[in-house]
């Protein structure tokens, strides 16, 4: 073959490698799920692929040759004027985001990218543009900037003080009991701020403790004065929790400042009493009964007072959902449902603070009660603890006792409720009762069937809001027992329990109201 036939074979071949690539190039542009079109200076699309069909309603066949202005809302027809402009400088557009008009007249959100498209001399003849939907993303932003906006809304009107920080610790935003307390200004307390308000004798062992936090991801919680509007300084309970991720990265911290002050000085009050004592015992034992009901009551109240916050949190929450839970994402909606468990928890725990304290409080009549009647009227009362649900039993006569029965129902349903609650899954609840005479006084024996108790546990169990089992299998506030103590204390008698590992024995040992013959 000559040299001329050794040219064509090459230009044929650089030929094929062009169309190749230009095929190449050209089903990339038509698989794109973006829109990809071009336009020349006057703004008359030139070239428009399936991407661009699929997100604007046009075919090809409707735009080529119009001017792009079809696809812009009358209000924002001034936009492409600029755009031309920048173009013909040599200017590229990056993610400029803004609105467009589909064919049948919906608008979405996108984001464009404009390059200037040179020929091959270098001279700008047109314009490549690329256009993403980013209706939804927008969707989402707003989504989550309302579900924020109802956040913040909630939390401006609860009586504490709260606020978030970032990762490190700047704090964010404030609500508005902060500022009324404080006197203050976002622009004063932003980032660390905060530390200005401080009590110097606490200020630096508050922030170490804070950024310990801040270094482990561990919940923190202190108790310190912070200095208000008036130049006074109140006692706060200060609590923050980290908010993570679906990855477990920390994204802010939520922290709450709660105002302890009476309750403060009440302890300091209880304290001096303490010191007085020594000298005046018939003195200091009066005050001291006195500062121990005042507390008593202060704690009756304020766990009364929790409710009305508590049940506003999730009725609004609960409000929420059914009216624009249509209009929240999965992470919304699931943020509210937390809302409204936690409320429901927390109403529980305010119930049995009143109960608690209703016990600590009240005036006892003690008199002869019937075992036997008392058992049966808690079982009828309970549908967890009737067949087929459950199965409780009593070994021979259960015998009457000296107490106070309204006290003695609600120790006794406790302890039952824990029976048939606290068993392995898929076990049914066994439980046996039966008394036993000692002396003057007589034991009643609650014996179940379930999980156990391990003997590290067992010299706290009796304790106000002690927990020992898991809380999401086993709901609970960690009260229930405490309840028992006291109401039994309160009627003159003790507690105890005994676990083999073979279930778990509990007793309450009262005055009998029979003596040995």
């Amino acid at each position: 073959m000559g040299e001329s036939g050794q040219d064509v074979v090459d230009d044929t071949s650089e030929l094929k490698q062009v169309e190749t690539r230009d095929a190449w190039l050209a089903a990339i542009v038509e698989s794109s799920d973006d829109a990809i079109v071009t336009k020349d200076l006057n703004g008359i699309i030139s070239s428009w692929n399936k991407g661009a069909q699929r997100i604007f309603g046009y075919s090809a066949e409707e735009v080529i040759g119009k001017p792009v202005a079809i696809l812009i809302p009358p209000d924002r027809q001034s936009e492409e004027p600029g755009i031309l402009a920048r173009l013909r400088q040599g200017q590229r557009i990056d993610h400029y985001e803004t609105v467009r008009r589909r064919k049948d007249g919906t608008l979405l959100d996108i984001s464009l990218t404009v390059s200037p498209l040179r020929n091959a001399e270098g001279k700008i003849v047109g314009a490549s543009k690329i256009a993403r939907d980013i209706t939804e993303q927008k969707r989402a932003q707003r989504t989550v900037r309302e579900s924020e906006e109802r956040f913040r809304a909630v939390v401006d009107n609860i009586s504490q003080m709260a606020w978030t920080a970032t990762e490190s610790g700047d704090v964010t935003w404030y609500n508005r009991r902060w500022y009324e307390y404080t006197g203050t200004t976002f622009e004063q307390m932003k980032g660390k701020g905060w530390t200005v308000i401080h009590h110097p004798d606490h200020r630096e062992r508050v922030i170490a403790k804070f950024e310990e936090s801040l270094r482990t991801g561990q919940s923190w919680e202190d108790t310190f004065p912070l200095r208000g509007k008036d130049g006074q300084y109140r006692w706060f309970l200060s609590r923050a929790v980290p908010i993570r991720d679906a990855a477990g990265k920390i994204q802010l911290w939520f922290g709450t400042n709660t105002d302890i002050t009476e309750l403060q000085e009440a302890r300091q009050a209880l304290a001096r009493s303490h010191e007085d004592l020594e000298k005046r015992v018939a003195e200091r034992t009066a005050s001291l009964t006195e500062a121990i009901a005042q507390m008593e009551e202060f704690s009756y109240s304020i766990s009364h007072d929790l409710r009305a916050p508590v049940r506003a949190m999730q009725g609004y929450a609960q409000a929420t959902l059914e009216d624009y839970g249509r209009v929240l994402d999965e992470h919304g909606r699931e943020y509210l449902n937390h809302i409204v468990r936690s409320g429901e928890r927390m109403d529980r725990l305010v119930r049995d603070l009143l109960v608690y304290s209703r016990i600590a409080r009240s005036e006892l009549h003690l008199q002869p009660v019937s075992l036997y009647r008392l058992v049966r009227d808690i079982v009828s009362h309970y549908p967890e603890m009737q067949q087929p649900r459950a199965e409780i039993t009593t070994r021979g006569e259960l015998h009457s006792v000296i107490a106070h029965e309204p006290s003695l129902t609600q120790a006794s349903s406790n302890l039952l409720n824990n029976a048939v609650k606290f068993v392995a899954p898929g076990v049914k609840p066994e439980v046996e009762l039966y008394s036993e005479q000692q002396g003057d006084r007589l034991r009643l024996w609650v014996h179940d069937n379930g999980i156990g108790i391990k003997p590290e546990y067992r010299a706290r169990l009796f304790g106000l809001f002690e927990r020992i089992h898991n809380g999401k299998q086993y709901e609970g506030t960690g009260i229930g027992l405490a309840i028992v103590r006291k109401s039994v204390e309160r009627m003159g008698g003790k507690v105890g329990m005994e676990s083999n590992g073979n279930g778990s024995t509990f007793w309450i040992e009262l005055p009998s109201a029979q003596t040995d013959s």
